[in-house]
């Protein structure tokens, strides 16, 4: 007989509803969520917990650390995570793919999803992404910055990636920054001796990003991709893919937790190194306004964009120079505390919208959806028993991830998990990481609606 587990006397939080119920786990699913009057072998107590899906965070960079980064995520809610595929020199997105569901999967703690990427645009060849495809991995990011890393894509490199997309059913991502412009800016400041971390949305400006976002959504329109706009921070942006949606396409946007959280004051601190990303962060009212346009339905998901990146020696040696500090920032773990803590206990989203953001919107974009992303039967069982009622602060202390830092210590925040379920089994009890028996698996997706472009 199947063992079964028992969640009880907590309020359901899933598909935009609250709903008090309890939840029947058997054998990895879930089998009956309502009012339960049977014999479980182990019953878990929700009472004045929220019950949510195990959260879904649509952007994460965890392999070569999948098991810190995992044990972070089920810490903090996460269950799932999908992840970039960076490439070895010579190696197709395909081969990467391949390289890593073999090496690394195995000790994730945590069901993971891959992205594919373009990492080499001068070797990608016409193929390459149906070879992606084929193993189950069925979005592409496209870099439109950073060519001191030899990544970004030129014009006709990203539209023809685009075009074998909209081929193959791929969703092509991406990281809309104008590389050129950013080039000739810190040239700009070079020459005034003006390298200093101050200087970083100088050096990356509000207007780099709503060009290149409206580039790439004019290369999708013209090849019949679908897109995802990945970590948008500023309102232009937005209103380029606004524009683009009211013609027709279909776009998606995604925000993450350091650019609602925090702004651009930051780098006139002390403390600038500690929040070294691209694009950077932005003043208040653009944070403000990506909070409303999230509550909204405009915004879609909310994403960590976690890089295991740590402060020492890396970041830290490179001192105050934008062009020598290594960009990216924790959060994989945090995203979910965070979004109670400053979007529903500031009155910014309602339980129902963080849960969709952070849960359901990401399982139906990347295509996980029923089986990630919501509390229903033959649903995973991958449940986080949230309460709202503690109240701790972020640091060393309370993180799992191994790193020395965090943009966010010393932000208090509320709520947190008291328990949290993967693949039917108890992981986490008190935010506190209790093992888990079965590794996490590799979740292949099916390709989206595959269409050929028409020269008229």
């Amino acid at each position: 007989m199947s063992r079964r587990l028992l969640i009880r006397g907590g309020t359901v939080v899933s598909d935009g509803a609250s709903v008090p119920a309890d939840v029947l786990i058997s054998e990895g699913s879930i089998v009956a969520v309502g009012t339960i009057d049977l014999a479980a072998d182990q019953v878990l107590d929700a009472d004045g917990c929220l019950v949510i899906p195990g959260a879904v965070d649509a952007h994460t960079h965890i392999f070569g650390r999948v098991r810190d980064d995992g044990v972070s995520a089920l810490c903090g809610g996460t269950t799932t995570a999908l992840a970039f595929t960076d490439a070895e020199p010579g190696e197709s997105p395909a081969a990467a793919a391949r390289r890593l569901i073999k090496e690394q999967i195995s000790g994730s703690p945590i069901d993971i999803a891959m992205h594919g990427v373009i990492w080499d645009p001068d070797s990608y060849r016409e193929g390459d992404l149906r070879d992606l495809s084929d193993l189950g991995v069925t979005s592409v990011k496209l870099w439109l910055a950073y060519p001191e890393l030899g990544i970004m894509a030129d014009d006709a490199q990203a539209y023809r990636v685009i075009v074998e997309a909209a081929r193959e059913g791929v969703l092509v991502q991406g990281h809309c920054e104008n590389g050129g412009i950013i080039e000739a800016l810190i040239d700009e400041l070079r020459q005034q001796s003006r390298l200093g971390l101050r200087e970083l949305p100088v050096a990356r400006p509000i207007i780099s990003e709503s060009e290149a976002v409206h580039r790439l959504l004019a290369m999708a329109e013209l090849a019949g991709a679908d897109a995802y706009v990945v970590h948008l921070t500023c309102r232009r942006a937005l209103e380029e893919i606004e524009h683009a949606r009211q013609r027709g396409q279909t776009v998606g946007a995604e925000v993450c937790a350091h650019h609602l959280v925090l702004d651009d004051g930051v780098y006139g601190t002390p403390e600038a190194i500690r929040y070294v990303m691209a694009p950077p962060l932005r003043p208040k009212p653009e944070s403000d306004a990506l909070w409303g346009a999230l509550a909204q339905g405009r915004i879609d998901v909310y994403a960590s964009d976690h890089s295991h990146e740590p402060m020492h020696p890396d970041k830290a040696q490179a001192g105050d120079d934008l062009t020598a500090v290594p960009y990216g920032v924790p959060g994989i773990e945090l995203r979910l505390a965070l979004g109670f803590t400053f979007g529903v206990g500031r009155g910014r989203l309602s339980p129902e919208r963080l849960v969709e953001v952070a849960c359901g919107a990401p399982a139906r974009a990347f295509g996980l959806f029923p089986r990630k992303g919501t509390v229903r039967p033959g649903a995973d069982a991958d449940l986080v028993v949230w309460d709202p009622a503690v109240r701790w602060t972020a640091g060393p202390d309370s993180r799992h991830d191994g790193l020395d830092y965090s943009p966010y210590d010393g932000l208090e925040l509320e709520g947190g998990a008291r328990m949290v379920v993967a693949g039917g089994e108890l992981v986490v009890q008190e935010r506190e990481f209790l093992g888990r028996e079965q590794p996490g698996r590799f979740l292949p997706r099916p390709r989206r609606g595959a269409r050929v472009l028409q020269i008229a």
